[in-house]
């Protein structure tokens, strides 16, 4: 049987003889062959504890150290008659390595200082004004009238000098126009004086809430969580979280910090030309589109204002033209993304009017002939009127004199009549 324990003794689960009766490592197999028959139960796998592997706290601050317990059935009616009968044993669960507490830290664990209550196994313990030179590890200790047991799982409590910063959590891909969710999270190291929470930059349109959460091993976080709007003015805004922790001699804060990334369409899409005024025939001209999109515009695709797109084929961020009359007109480009498209305002394309000057130095030539003999036509036809009139008006003169030439000679003689006729015959020649 002695045999048959000393090669079995790993199997002890959460117990150490010496804890119990006072034996020192030599007579180890006789105190297990003495708890075997007078302590039955106690190799037991019910005997448990449930706290935190490691703790930090911030120096010369209290520090809450939850603790549950479970013990074999045979032990039940002990653990009833536990009030304050606990305690924790510092760096080692053998006696002889180290005392129990030091006297200075066991003056800090005052009566009031196990709040759990320990007859519903609730071994929760406030240390108050925990310090760097307390950084050990500690095992809770039953210490009741008929229960004396050190369990083997510990805690490692140290003392930070400074807050550590706390965790920011959210999608990292926030798409516009969807409500989104932040949360801030910072440790409670001490239950009695939580951390503040604040969040920058401040906004109004933003709601924010908070809650205590327990994780699985008992310990404290207060979370901060903050619903918004996301915009495309979010993009690339650097968020912060400040946790202050109230001290003795002040207060100490710590922040995370996290910048957004929202999805956006093309926005602000804007045309440029490299010219302001009229340029010459055969100039060449550069088109530029910008636009500010997340993800970045995949694609850009110009237009003239009267007949549609200018090329078939997506012609980039930048159009170049050899300038000929007909390209005189409006320009627009439109930005294309993964999250959408837009189009910008037009910009005017002027063809100088050097090249309408020159074709018409070309035809003043012509217009001046034209002109010359315009004038040349009326002025012999004004000419042939005023002959023609002017010939009219001797005829009617003449006529005029003939009818009295008439009235006056006297046909009563050859003579007289023959010279009539001749002054008629010389009047029409």
């Amino acid at each position: 049987l002695i045999s048959f324990l000393a090669n079995k003794s790993s199997v002890l689960v959460g117990f150490r003889a010496e804890d119990e009766f006072g034996c020192s490592q030599e007579n180890l197999i006789c105190c297990c062959i003495f708890t075997c028959f007078s302590s039955p139960g106690v190799f037991s796998r019910t005997w448990k504890i449930t706290l935190p592997r490691s703790i930090e706290s911030l120096g010369n601050s209290c520090v809450t150290v939850p603790c549950r317990f479970e013990v074999p059935g045979n032990q039940e009616a002990n653990v009833l008659n536990c009030s304050d009968s606990g305690v924790w044993r510092r760096g080692s669960l053998q006696r002889s390595d180290r005392p129990e507490l030091t006297q200075s830290f066991r003056q800090r664990l005052t009566s009031g200082s196990i709040v759990g209550d320990l007859k519903r196994k609730n071994c929760t313990t406030m240390i108050h004004r925990f310090s760097k030179s307390d950084n050990d590890v500690y095992f809770f200790r039953l210490d009741c009238p008929n229960l004396k047991f050190t369990f083997s799982d510990g805690v490692l409590i140290t003392a930070q000098t400074e807050p550590p910063p706390p965790q920011l959590t959210f999608v990292d891909q926030l798409p516009e126009g969807d409500q989104v969710r932040m949360q801030c999270s910072a440790p409670v190291s001490c239950s009695t004086l939580p951390p503040s929470l604040t969040w920058s930059p401040q906004d109004s349109s933003r709601r924010e809430e908070s809650q205590m959460l327990q994780n699985e091993d008992g310990q404290t976080t207060l979370t901060s969580t903050m619903t918004f709007m996301a915009s495309a003015d979010h993009h690339n805004q650097s968020v912060m979280c400040s946790a202050s922790y109230l001290l003795s001699e002040g207060r100490r804060t710590s922040r995370g910090t996290r910048r957004l990334n929202v999805l956006y369409a093309p926005r602000f899409t804007t045309a440029t030309i490299n010219t302001s005024g009229p340029v010459s025939e055969r100039e060449t001209v550069t088109f530029a589109c910008s636009s500010d999109a997340n993800p970045p515009v995949r694609r850009y695709s110009w237009f003239r204002g009267d007949r549609g797109k200018v090329t078939t084929e997506p012609a980039g961020a930048t159009l170049v033209l050899q300038v000929n009359p007909k390209d005189s007109g409006e320009y627009l480009c439109e930005a294309q993304s993964l999250r959408g498209s837009q189009r910008s305002r037009p910009v005017f394309l002027e063809i100088s009017e050097q090249w309408r000057k020159s074709n018409g130095s070309v035809m003043i030539p012509y217009i001046i002939c034209g002109a010359v003999l315009l004038l040349y036509v009326l002025t012999v036809a004004v000419d042939l009127y005023k002959y023609q009139r002017s010939e009219n008006i001797k005829i009617e003169q003449k006529g005029e004199h003939t009818y009295i030439d008439l009235q006056t000679f006297s046909l009563t003689s050859d003579y007289d009549h023959l010279k009539v006729s001749e002054n008629l015959r010389g009047i029409f020649s």
